[in-house]
């Protein structure tokens, strides 16, 4: 058995919102969308079909549509954080041979292994998956010297193949 303490934070919330958003192919399309705008603009103004003012306006409206979703993602996070007590308030995992005991405010609900359908990894978190968009967001830094005896539990528990860890 394996317990962590954790208390998220708005960045850590935001680097686990932008990964979630970005492995989606929606995320995937509006940043090509925008990289899109950007190159057919210079492609245009390359072969003389537009002014340079025009494409600026290019440009400026690639940079949007890359931009857009970043700062919408940025302001979800802090205000989640102001307003949702399951991400705001303390929680206490506890990873055993059952399941995952997530602990908060004096409630405690354990999920069993055959709910856990993945896990994955941001630079700042892991997010274990038990639903399609639903997930345990742990920071790297609540696992101490404990994160090999953790990912050993999810990973025998759920399969290697559903656990993607990069650095």
């Amino acid at each position: 058995m394996e317990k962590l303490k954790v208390q998220l934070t708005k960045e850590q919330l935001f680097d686990f919102l932008l990964y979630h958003t970005f492995s989606k192919a929606s995320g995937f399309l509006v940043n090509m969308l925008g990289m899109c705008v950007i190159v057919l603009g210079a492609v245009m103004q390359f072969i003389g079909k537009i002014q340079f003012g025009q494409f600026v306006l290019y440009v400026i409206a690639g940079v949007v549509v890359l931009g857009y979703t970043p700062l919408l993602l940025r302001h979800r996070a802090k205000k989640q954080m102001e307003v949702n007590p399951e991400y705001r308030d303390p929680r206490e995992y506890t990873f055993s041979d059952e399941g995952i005991c997530v602990a908060q405010n004096g409630e405690e609900k354990t999920y069993d292994w055959s709910k856990i359908q993945r896990t994955v990894t941001t630079p700042k978190t892991i997010g274990i998956y038990y639903g399609k968009d639903l997930a345990f967001i742990i920071p790297k830094e609540a696992f101490g010297d404990r994160f090999v005896p953790v990912m050993q539990m999810v990973v025998q528990h759920i399969g290697l193949n559903n656990v993607r860890l990069t650095q």
